[in-house]
């Protein structure tokens, strides 16, 4: 049996109602309600019982659902199974028995099929019908409901596998681990185990168990408002995400290949609970630590060159009490030729240090002169001025007597 390829939703029942009740040249009899659980079977009466469970909800857009099954060519069934196998279908699809609907009957040369109309609204209390992922879902229990009413399976092109979402492609490193070991990489390793427990859409727990016989770890999540958010996995002691291996194995669609149920989560996390944890193992004594072999002495240089100041540098270059203890018989005669060497370096360095701090802390040799570089400043001055008095005498006695007594004059009065 096949459905329609996209399960439709509207905004009128009017329209619905109508076309499924048209006559047509190609019906062997007029179409005709067979089933639901509608009073009336005119399309007057049938809308109107629709319309009623749209006035709880007039904010809905499309309270419609629409769907249609059809028996592969030269089948038939009679009213009461069709009835059985809708009431059966529109059970799993997650409507109530309170969800309005009418089985409307088609038989042509095509083979018998109906047409389902149903409102989204439920009529006791308004609860609106999601149904979401409904064309696969669809697909899955009319495959079901075939086997289980021993009709013919017939396989339609939306099915199941061919709508999963791909896999994640393992890495080039995780290709190359596989062919040097000719063992599938853990990621894909993982994802065969998870393809397999899910083949027949097992319920949760049964999924767990599967997961722990194949020595899969694995980790619900869960919010803090008891939502289920999905699984997280652990193989070869490699943890994994769910986005890791790829969108097939979200919760949005894990959900999809197994038989959920909020229940079993309780069930679930009461077993989780149950389990003991394991006791932890004796801590084992202390073995004693070996003693520290001497670094050599570039790669201490190297490092404290980049981190230490001068001083630290030279600190860390001599060897600490402990170092000289750690010191063993085993050293070779070419350790220890190094160890003086470095012990060299060390003085001559520490010598140079101090030597420039000394040299730092005298006073310059020029500092003592000052005091006797002034007197001696202040005794030119005075042998000058001296000098050239003297100078003037000389002159004043060199001139006529009448010139001498008026320059001597004059040099008393700048006196």
């Amino acid at each position: 049996m096949k459905g329609m390829q996209k399960i439709k939703r509207g905004k009128q029942f009017e329209g619905a109602v109508f076309y499924v009740l048209k006559p047509g040249q190609h019906h062997r009899c007029d179409p005709y309600v067979i089933g639901g659980n509608l009073v009336g079977a005119l399309a007057t009466e049938l809308i109107e019982e629709f319309n009623l469970s749209k006035q709880q909800r007039p904010e809905v857009e499309k309270p419609v659902w629409h769907n249609s099954l059809r028996l592969p060519e030269g089948e038939s069934l009679s009213k009461d199974k069709w009835v059985m196998f809708a009431d059966d279908y529109m059970k799993r699809m997650g409507f109530n028995d309170t969800h309005l609907r009418c089985y409307v009957l088609h038989d042509d040369s095509a083979g018998q099929h109906i047409h389902i109309i149903a409102s989204r609204i439920d009529f006791n209390g308004g609860k609106l019908y999601l149904g979401r992922n409904e064309n696969l879902i669809s697909t899955q229990i009319i495959s079901e409901l075939d086997i289980a009413h021993g009709l013919t399976v017939t396989k339609t092109a939306s099915s199941s596998s061919q709508a999963q979402p791909k896999r994640k492609r393992i890495s080039r490193n995780e290709q190359m681990l596989s062919e040097r070991t000719g063992l599938p990489s853990p990621k894909e390793a993982l994802q065969q185990i998870l393809d397999k427990s899910l083949t027949d859409t097992p319920d949760l727990l049964t999924f767990i168990k599967r997961l722990e016989e194949a020595e899969v770890g694995w980790t619900a999540n869960v919010a803090s408002t008891e939502k289920m958010n999905g699984f997280s996995f652990s193989y070869r002691d490699i943890a994994f995400k769910a986005s890791q291996l790829g969108k097939a194995y979200s919760w949005v669609n894990l959900q999809k290949q197994l038989n959920y149920n909020p229940d079993h989560l309780e069930a679930l996390r009461e077993t989780k609970e149950a389990i003991p944890a394991p006791a932890p193992a004796p801590a084992p004594a202390p073995a004693p630590a070996p003693a520290p072999a001497p670094a050599p002495a570039g790669m201490v240089i190297k490092t404290a060159r980049e981190t230490l100041t001068i001083s630290e540098k030279i600190a860390s270059l001599t060897p600490s009490p402990k170092a000289s203890i750690a010191l063993t018989p085993s050293l070779t005669p070419k350790t220890a030729v190094k160890e003086d060497k470095r012990k060299r370096i060390i003085n001559a360095v520490l010598d140079l240090q101090n030597s420039q701090k000394r040299n730092k802390a005298k006073p310059p040799r020029f500092i003592l002169w000052l005091p006797f570089l002034s007197l001696l400043k202040i005794l030119g001055f005075f042998l000058i001025h001296t000098f050239k008095k003297f100078k003037r005498v000389l002159k004043a006695h060199a001139l006529t007597p009448s010139i001498q007594t008026q320059l001597t004059a004059n040099i008393k009065n700048h006196k």
